[in-house]
């Protein structure tokens, strides 16, 4: 197993950046203190990305809300308190099949926090689908 460094640090509530995409957004509560991070979606995504995989593990907690999560070819879905655990390499997306939900994700390993600005910045350019797609590669993110 690969050692993690984690800062000993507390993050106040009010503390954290936020990027927007089409239909989320995301508030990166807990980024630049070691190899774990959080996010705080609020998401009304009804299709959800593709399938994709990643170089980071990754638990995705619903607070609030119904939400649909596909790992490898099968959907499954969840009230608040579902808990979704993905590791590394893992094909999956997540989805929000009515109203609103809120999510609340931890990743750990490679940073996610880049990735998820990157996204929004390109998402607020109306970016093509193939410069998300190459921007999220470099960022280790595979689809199907």
């Amino acid at each position: 197993m690969t050692d993690l460094t984690i800062d000993a640090v507390v993050i106040p509530g009010d503390q954290a950046e936020r990027v927007d995409y089409p239909d989320d957004t995301i508030w990166l509560r807990a980024v630049g203190h070691g190899d774990i991070q959080v996010a705080d979606y609020t998401s009304t995504d009804r299709d959800g990305p593709p399938a994709h995989s990643h170089p980071w593990d990754e638990a995705q907690i619903v607070v609030e809300g119904e939400v649909e999560f596909l790992i490898g070819d099968r959907w499954q879905g969840g009230g608040s308190g579902t808990v979704q655990l993905l590791p590394r390499g893992v094909a999956h997306s997540v989805r929000v099949p009515a109203g609103t939900a809120r999510i609340l994700q931890v990743s750990v390993g490679a940073p996610y926090d880049g990735l998820a600005r990157d996204m929004a910045r390109l998402f607020a350019a109306g970016a093509s689908l193939a410069e998300i797609v190459e921007v999220a590669g470099q960022h280790g993110v595979k689809l199907g």
